[in-house]
């Protein structure tokens, strides 16, 4: 479990902003949002009190006023992954099914830019992250911030955890009662911030399911990344019959793999990734998967918004909810 980070700067308020301005709240609201009934020159006071405090008005709150509705951003790691404009497609249903507005970006210039740019936008923020969560909330600026996947760690940051231990644990009891005994992982390499590289979670979670020591090896994550990672396995065991991959992506690359030595899959080893991404489908053999369950996710993740914006005052200590991956049973395993 992460260690608790420092909570990000507190979200300046209308109050802060009248206060530093010498005027009512009232006043704020009529400056902000270009109301009649005070002066040009309380109104440039005011803007200019917004401007050097950071205010930002709360969305929400004005566009209930306006019979708009709540904005949603969200960011992902990249769409070179198919896995991510599937989740994209399961947030959009989901948030235009609430009729809410969705703003959706990638964090290819850096998780803290993107949370910037994002916050100006919407009135929370949903992404997958992969820096320390004090790297990129401070740039939110006081917007409530959803991680997906790993749980929330500090104030004012909530999440959707997927409870990827017993979704693997189920898919390695299920692989032995299908008879596999010697387990190996295709891992991606996981880039730090400081340029080095560790375990995902992962597989310290197979590694910790399968019980024994089992054959690791790491590659880029993509398909060739998968094909490469196959091809090592096998010369350096080629007594393996059950291999997960890292995501669905590598585990296709895999298949691809036996097929060029001439490895029946299933019938002489066992291929299963992670993700639940429909191509797997497209593939012979069809590809068995530990699905991430994006509708879920997505449903989760927007009651947190939900429950965020129609309580009475915004909650800063961390909601967590939790999704458990299932496995998809197809013919690669």
């Amino acid at each position: 479990m992460p260690k608790s980070e420092s909570a990000p700067p507190r979200r300046v308020t209308i109050r802060d902003v009248a206060l530093a301005a010498g005027v009512s709240r009232q006043t704020v609201t009529r400056a902000v949002n270009e109301m009649p009934e005070i002066s040009e020159e309380t109104r440039q006071r005011v803007m200019r009190t917004v401007e050097e405090l950071g205010y930002r008005p709360n969305r929400f709150a004005i566009d209930l006023s306006r019979q708009r509705s709540l904005a949603i951003g969200l960011i992902v790691g990249t769409f070179h992954n198919p896995y991510y404009a599937q989740l994209a497609d399961a947030f959009v249903t989901e948030l235009r099914r609430r009729d809410w507005q969705v703003v959706v970006g990638t964090a290819d210039q850096g998780e803290a830019a993107a949370v910037r740019s994002m916050a100006s936008q919407a009135d929370a923020i949903i992404g997958y992250f992969v820096e320390p969560q004090s790297a990129f909330a401070p740039a939110a600026r006081g917007v409530p911030i959803i991680t997906l996947e790993e749980r929330a760690t500090i104030p004012g940051v909530h999440s959707v955890e997927l409870d990827f231990r017993t979704g693997i644990a189920d898919l390695v009891t299920a692989l032995r009662a299908k008879g596999a005994s010697r387990f190996a992982m295709i891992d991606a390499a996981n880039p730090m911030p400081d340029g080095t590289t560790t375990s995902s979670p992962r597989r310290l979670l197979f590694e910790e399911a399968v019980g024994e020591s089992c054959l690791v090896v790491t590659e880029p994550e993509s398909i060739a990344g998968g094909v490469n990672g196959f091809k090592r396995i096998l010369d350096e065991n080629p007594h393996i019959d059950a291999i997960l991959a890292f995501n669905d992506l590598m585990a296709m690359g895999a298949i691809q793999g036996a097929h060029t030595l001439g490895v029946d899959v299933p019938g002489r080893v066992r291929i299963a990734g992670i993700d639940g991404i429909s191509l797997g489908e497209a593939i012979s053999p069809t590809l068995t998967t530990l699905s991430l369950q994006t509708q879920a996710v997505a449903a989760e993740a927007a009651s947190i918004v939900a429950q965020l914006f129609t309580a009475e005052h915004m909650p800063t200590a961390s909601i967590t909810r939790a999704v458990t991956p299932v496995v998809v049973w197809r013919e690669s395993a």
